[in-house]
């Protein structure tokens, strides 16, 4: 990678190529469900385009496809910037650079850590199991609503301490302020009163993380609110944002990580007794499931100044896209890529992000996983649905691909 553009010529737009039969142009924003697999794109991308240049509004945005630029983009966030916006729109990480990300990762990141994440196993299993069991007395049904949301939104909830019993209103209002967040700081299409309910909802957690400090709660909100009222730490403003930022995070993704799971146990069915007989499947299942089906596709980065990839020039200002799903694809890296193999060496991928920017709650996902596997492969002994009929994808967002809904029919073990 050089910082000289040189005298080399802009590459057309995504919407000017000559694509393949059956695959639309690229677009910044999946308002039709075209990309809703965007797989086949991110190929012909890493061979014929790696640096794609996409029309929007006012400004060029371009997508990085390879691993290897990927890479070197994620290493340099002086060059590349996470802090995208002049002007800071939320109080989340992954928004932030530098010495603020550190001092907002720092009130939050102890109580992430791998040795703390395990402490919560138990109570991940019992709820795990309960609501499997369930699905399983029923023959199946939908993943994300019965088990996958539940699952994960409960185990956040008392990570962070958030009240059980406002649990569907807090679940409408996370929603609600994941879309304020992609519509202002990614681009992606909103909704129409996305605003005033991240606000209420914001409001709510400012209400809950007084509670917590008045009650001297140990609980990662009970640590925002202290580093905000005591330590000065944080503003009131980041110390509201960064809770509803962390809550978010930790159900959103993994829940459609762990729908992931469900979806290749039905394409590749003898791996169930691989993950019942073989101690060691189940965390080799998570973590190829990570890097073949991360649910996080793509980080925003700006550059600082004026740079060059694969020759072409790259003026500073720019916003670029690193398609880590797609670099986590590369057959340069790794052979058979679109294949799912437990048995390859699958460290090395992006999708828990890389350098600073690592996912905070990447040991809480692995272990929510990696015990939804191993209670699949105990319970388990098909996973079947309609690709037709029982799959819909999540579509117009600009940073989250997977499953919207999975309908399954389950069959137990004998």
């Amino acid at each position: 990678m050089s910082n000289s553009t040189g005298n080399n010529a802009l590459p057309p737009y995504s919407h000017e190529l000559d694509w393949p039969e059956g695959l639309e142009p690229y677009r910044i924003i999946d308002e039709t469900g075209s990309q809703s697999e965007p797989y086949e794109h991110y190929k012909w991308m890493r061979k014929n385009a790696p640096v794609l240049r996409v029309k929007h509004e006012d400004s060029d945005v371009w997508m990085i496809s390879r691993f290897e630029d990927v890479r070197n983009a994620l290493r340099k966030p002086k060059l590349f910037r996470s802090q995208v916006h002049e002007v800071q729109p939320l109080a989340f990480l992954t928004l932030m650079d530098n010495a603020d990300h550190t001092r907002l990762r720092t009130v939050v990141a102890a109580a992430f850590t791998p040795k703390n994440i395990s402490a919560t196993e138990d109570l991940i299993r019992e709820i795990a199991a309960e609501r499997l069991d369930a699905m399983i007395a029923s023959r199946g049904g939908e993943v994300i609503e019965n088990f996958a949301r539940p699952l994960t939104m409960a185990m956040i909830s008392s990570i962070v301490k958030i009240p059980i019993d406002d649990i569907d209103q807090v679940s409408f209002w996370a929603d609600q302020m994941f879309t304020y967040f992609a519509r202002i700081a990614r681009n992606a299409p909103g909704l129409p009163n996305d605003e005033q309910h991240a606000r209420d909802f914001f409001k709510y957690l400012n209400e809950n993380l007084r509670r917590l400090y008045d009650e001297g709660s140990q609980s990662v909100g009970g640590n925002i609110a202290r580093s905000w009222l005591d330590d000065g730490a944080l503003t009131e403003q980041e110390a509201t944002e960064l809770c509803g930022f962390v809550f978010v995070s930790g159900f959103e993704t993994t829940a459609r990580l762990i729908a992931g799971a469900f979806r290749e146990l039905h394409y590749n069915p003898s791996l169930l007794g691989r993950l019942r007989n073989e101690p060691d499947a189940p965390a080799r299942f998570v973590e190829e499931l990570v890097r073949m089906r991360g649910p996080v596709h793509r980080v925003v980065r700006r550059t600082t100044e004026d740079t060059e990839m694969q020759g072409i020039p790259i003026p500073a200002g720019s916003t670029l896209r690193l398609l880590i799903a797609s670099a986590n694809r590369d057959e340069s890296v790794w052979p058979h890529a679109n294949e799912f193999d437990i048995d390859r060496k699958a460290d090395g991928h992006f999708g828990f992000g890389y350098g600073i920017h690592t996912c905070l709650g990447a040991p809480l996902a692995r272990l929510e996983t990696l015990v939804t596997t191993q209670l699949l492969g105990q319970k388990v002994a098909s996973i079947t649905f309609d690709h037709e009929l029982d799959i819909v994808y999540l579509k117009g967002n600009s940073m989250i691909v997977g499953p919207e809904t999975l309908r399954v029919d389950l069959v137990p073990s004998k």
